[in-house]
């Protein structure tokens, strides 16, 4: 057994030893300048090193460059530099003078996608002729093998300049490992901050290149992201991306993402994307989810003229749906904020289902939303769904142009409950009821200062056992009547509130002013008709009615009757949230008392007349 050991000792020292011997003997500097001719002529960029290559040898046989550079054809500024490079290679087949790397190790590297960092064309380059072929070099028999299997970016920075802004990739970390059968493992991580918001992201895939000249496939098989930051939800948004991807090249190229699963916080959408990568790309989209909260993706910012109801409601409310740190308000009157020139750019399909959607607090079921951009106008020609007992459909058509983008939307709403769509809106509860609506509208934007002050067009709806809040119509005519007069008594119903069995108003809404040109509320004990005007930004009103109360009254039989048969002027106006009234009794009584002497001195002397005229008949 000594005597074996002492062989293997003696065995492992001449091996180590010779190979040690052969370490020393190859001078890493050879590979030089066939490194950079590999890289030349796979990608017609310049590798550039500074300094001397060396080895390295713990913990893994390595070699060790200097500051290094990538440089396109004529370019200004390198596509990726830093400061040094490491090639860990394996040792045996340095035998047969092939180079086997076994990952390329770059830490710190800053890697640009700018226009000062894209090849330029010379001018006046020589063209080959037709046909014509460069013969490969192969007068060299001893030039080294290349071998790459993985490679290693850390700890670096990504520049990426587009035609309007630029982006700073920050902390990347690339990993690219090959496989024997053309697979390569991606694992890609990093961070990109901008305009105080912070997206962070970790992605591995699984790519095959074994068919590189026809297509590139593979599998996104983790993609964690998280966005956070200012104008956002206060934790943010959370989630990751799986799907299947195929990128083909033939004809201008297309991609497609198959199997997708996307979750965002709470929501959850599945479904395909693709694209044919022409000139103007052509995207087609088609997603579902069981659930999507708006309100947990997109936050919830106060909104613009919240009435004070409404505001004090919401100080004593604190939701972690509430947007962080919300940018300042540029004013509403800034129509350059409706820019969506963007949309020319590509032109899109686009076919999404929602089982659920939350959206400023209101949940809507079986949501469809479908639509094409052609630019330059984008066409929703479906957005309908369920929500609070009914149903809506709000087909809109957007042409971006010209900024500001111009809109036209032809809302239907079939019984919905109108109070949790005005608490949704931030707008005063004081009206209530199950709503129909129709309207054919247009203006310019598409929030909802835009709705409330640059849209257009009629408005026509009904509502369904309304209640209108704070005013009671017939309790404050009867009152005003029983104080003018002691033959009517002081009414019964103390309620602080209207109620009629429908309402129906048909008007014009002009940038925030809705026109009533009819005004109608029936119900068993009340009828009333009128004309008016509506500020909505302003929270205003100012309507002239004729009321009509048919119950309720008590006191002198024959004014009761007169007083039910009469249509009674009211003119209501002030803020929705302290409404005034006018209403002249007086006027009204005296009015009616004088014609109700007209009639009976009429009657008198009618009374007179005959009675005269019989006792002249009686005489004869």
């Amino acid at each position: 057994m000594k005597r074996f050991l002492t062989t293997l000792i003696i065995l492992l020292v001449v091996v180590v030893a010779g190979l040690t011997a052969l370490v020393m003997l190859v001078n890493p500097n050879d590979f030089r300048s066939y490194l950079v001719q590999q890289v030349e002529k796979k990608s017609g960029y310049q590798l550039d090193f500074k300094g001397d290559m060396r080895w390295h040898v713990w913990p893994t046989l390595s070699i060790i460059t200097g500051p290094i550079s990538v440089i396109a054809p004529n370019a200004s500024q390198p596509v990726l530099s830093a400061d040094n490079m490491r090639l860990d290679v394996d040792l045996w087949p340095l035998i047969s003078h092939r180079l086997s790397v076994e990952q390329i190790v770059i830490d710190g590297a800053v890697i640009r996608k700018t226009p000062e960092s894209e090849p330029v064309a010379t001018v006046n380059t020589p063209v080959a002729p037709g046909g014509s072929q460069v013969p490969a070099d192969t007068s060299d028999k001893s030039k080294w093998l290349l071998d790459i299997s993985k490679i290693d970016i850390t700890n670096s920075l990504v520049i990426w300049q587009t035609p309007k802004d630029e982006y700073n990739l920050r902390n990347i970390n690339l990993s690219l490992k090959k496989s024997d059968d053309k697979q390569v493992a991606l694992k890609f991580s990093g961070n990109l901050n901008k305009n105080q918001q912070e997206f962070n992201f970790d992605i591995k895939s699984d790519i095959d290149l074994s068919k590189l000249s026809q297509q590139v496939s593979g599998k996104i098989t983790q993609f964690d992201y998280q966005l956070s930051g200012v104008d956002l939800p206060e934790n943010g948004i959370s989630g990751k991306i799986i799907s299947d991807f195929l990128y083909t090249k033939s004809n201008s190229g297309a991609i497609s993402l198959d199997n997708i699963f996307i979750q965002a916080n709470e929501s959850e959408l599945t479904g395909t994307i693709s694209a044919n990568l022409t000139d103007i790309p052509d995207v087609n989209v088609n997603l579902s989810s069981p659930s999507l909260n708006l309100d947990r993706l997109i936050g919830q910012a106060p909104a613009a003229g919240k009435s004070n109801t409404a505001s004090a409601a919401s100080e004593n409310t604190v939701s972690n749906n509430e947007r962080v740190g919300v940018k300042p308000v540029i004013s509403g009157s800034n129509m350059q904020k409706y820019d969506l020139t963007g949309l020319n750019g590509f032109t899109a399909q686009f076919n999404i289902s929602m089982d659920t959607l939350i959206y400023r607090g209101m949940s809507m079921t079986g949501v469809k939303i479908k639509g094409d951009n052609q630019t330059p106008r984008l066409t929703i020609s479906q957005l309908e769904g369920n929500a609070f007992g009914g149903q809506f459909s709000l087909p809109v058509t957007i042409n971006y142009s010209a900024i500001p983008a111009q809109v036209s939307a032809k809302p239907v709403f079939s019984n919905i409950n109108l109070t949790p769509v005005l608490k949704a809106f931030s707008m005063p509860e004081k009206l209530s009821g199950i709503i129909s609506l129709n309207a054919a509208l247009s203006g310019i934007g598409y929030d909802d200062y835009a709705v409330k002050n640059q849209w257009q067009g009629p408005v026509n709806f009904e509502l369904r056992n309304a209640k209108l809040a704070d005013l009671n119509i017939p309790q404050l005519i009867q009152q005003s009547v029983s104080r003018f007069t002691n033959k009517i008594n002081m009414p019964t119903d103390t309620n602080s509130f209207t109620e009629v069995d429908l309402f129906t108003v048909s008007g014009y809404l002009n940038k925030g002013n809705m026109n009533i040109s009819s005004l109608k509320a029936t119900s068993s004990l009340l009828n009333i008709t009128g004309q008016g005007r509506v500020n909505i930004p302003k929270e205003t009103i100012d309507v002239n009615l004729g009321v009509n109360i048919l119950g309720g009254w008590a006191g002198d039989s024959r004014l009761v009757q007169q007083l039910r048969s009469m249509n009674i002027p009211l003119r209501i106006y002030g803020g929705w949230n302290n409404l005034q009234y006018q209403l002249d009794v007086e006027k009204l009584l005296r009015n009616e008392l004088r014609t109700q002497a007209k009639e009976a001195i009429g009657n008198f002397l009618k009374k007179e007349e005959n009675k005269g005229l019989n006792d002249l008949l009686n005489a004869l």
